[in-house]
């Protein structure tokens, strides 16, 4: 494959399916470590280390909020550092691969750890080595997929996403929490990274991008006017917005079903069923979704069936607290498919709307933001605003922070309207 960037390179170049798999295989190994530790592990981990009922939510809550101040500072930090490096082995694939190791003892220290403060050291190292190595590989992608496929890159992307989220839950459903299982997932990431070398082989053979020499406060500015000028800024607010709701209803998911679904029995087996039929119906709709919306060249309506979807299964949840499992159940479908529509076009939108290629890994750094954010932020408060108002006597705190799920679902839907340059 001849080195070239990506709005060089012609489709027919040779980026077939097998080379957007490989491309995209380290994004199945993240996620086989996220999701599972995010929704099951952590909260499985924190209910171990802290037994008393009412301060479990919070524990939760403080870990999240700790390990995702690193997720929200460190991305856009590397991905400047690594539009700058260059070594003979590119300029992101050292930091992937040093990323992804360093963030091996952090998960064991997780797994092995026998108070609530080696948990937060582990969970910090976690968050900080694996987002470093995820904001490299965030500069990868339109570093080498041509301009025209995006839209399939996304699709790739958004499947690999999906089946790294139902393998890992799958396998978690069936192990639990044990350390074998924090060994898969270690074994699993490595892996990953193999065929993604592979397929990313000519990122960073393009000069180095030297931007010119300006004061602090204008390097500071222009650094973050992505935030704030442009589609990009659009495309970063609204994923945001869909971010925070996602993650409002993943962080709480495991203390929903027992409280809620269960009625205090053990919930970790049911949500990680409950999250693998939600990637069971997700995965058709994020593989076909990218591909249709190169083909069609529109990304937005999407989006907008996709927050409709997952909108209307945490009203559900709101109004009518289900406690039979087979609604809960057909509900995952539900916002499946919602989910899978909007990984279909996630990574296209950033990507159709970079405004300086030369800087792509810093500014997909910010999109990154757009998803830590939420992580770092919503679990802070979300996890003692529940067991605060759900008191002695009631599961009332459930439906005041899901409510707040449904408004950032709708605000990331409505807002996608204002970006100007994709359809």
């Amino acid at each position: 494959m001849a080195a070239a960037t990506a709005t060089e390179v012609p489709v027919e170049a040779g980026f077939g399916n097998l080379w957007h798999t490989a491309l995209s295989s380290f994004w199945f190994g993240s996620f086989f470590l996220w999701i599972p530790l995010t929704t099951v592990l952590l909260q499985s981990r924190v209910d171990h280390l802290i037994p008393q009922h009412g301060l479990q939510n919070t524990g939760v809550g403080v870990a999240a909020g700790i390990g995702g101040i690193l997720a929200v500072t460190v991305p856009p930090i590397v991905g400047a550092w690594s539009d700058r490096l260059k070594t003979r082995y590119g300029r992101r694939r050292p930091i992937i691969v040093l990323g992804s190791v360093l963030t091996m003892p952090g998960l064991f220290l997780i797994m092995a750890a026998s108070s609530y403060t080696e948990l937060l050291v582990g969970y910090a190292i976690v968050q900080f080595f694996f987002n470093a190595a995820g904001a490299a590989y965030a500069g990868v992608v339109p570093d080498v997929v041509p301009a025209q496929q995006f839209g399939k890159a996304s699709g790739f992307l958004g499947t690999m996403t999906l089946l790294g989220i139902g393998a890992g839950t799958g396998v978690t459903s069936i192990l639990g929490d044990v350390p074998l299982m924090y060994v898969i997932i270690a074994v699993v990431v490595l892996v990953s990274l193999v065929p993604m070398l592979w397929a990313a082989q000519d990122e960073g053979r393009t000069p180095v991008y030297r931007a010119p020499a300006m004061p602090f406060r204008a390097r500071v500015a222009e650094f973050f006017r992505p935030l704030h000028e442009g589609d990009l800024a659009w495309v970063i607010f609204t994923r945001l917005m869909v971010s925070a709701g996602v993650t409002v209803v993943q962080v709480n998911l495991l203390n929903f079903f027992k409280d809620v679904v269960l009625g205090g029995a053990k919930a970790d087996t049911f949500t990680a069923i409950w999250l693998l039929v939600m990637v069971v119906s997700a995965v058709p709709f994020g593989f076909f979704g990218g591909l249709l919306s190169d083909r069609l060249r529109r990304r937005k309506i999407f989006v907008y069936a996709a927050g409709a979807a997952q909108s209307l299964v945490a009203l559900v949840f709101i109004l009518f607290y289900p406690s039979a499992q087979g609604i809960v159940i057909a509900l995952a479908v539900a916002y499946g498919v919602g989910y899978g529509l909007y990984q279909a076009v996630d990574w296209a939108l950033a990507c159709d709307t970079l405004p300086d290629k030369r800087q792509s890994a810093k500014d997909m750094g910010l999109f990154h933001i757009a998803l830590t954010f939420p992580q770092a932020i919503i679990p802070f408060f979300t996890g003692p605003l529940i067991d605060a108002l759900n008191g002695p006597h009631g599961n009332g705190g459930y439906r005041i922070v899901f409510s707040s799920a449904v408004v950032f679902m709708i605000l990331g839907t409505v807002f996608v309207s204002r970006i100007k340059t994709v359809r």
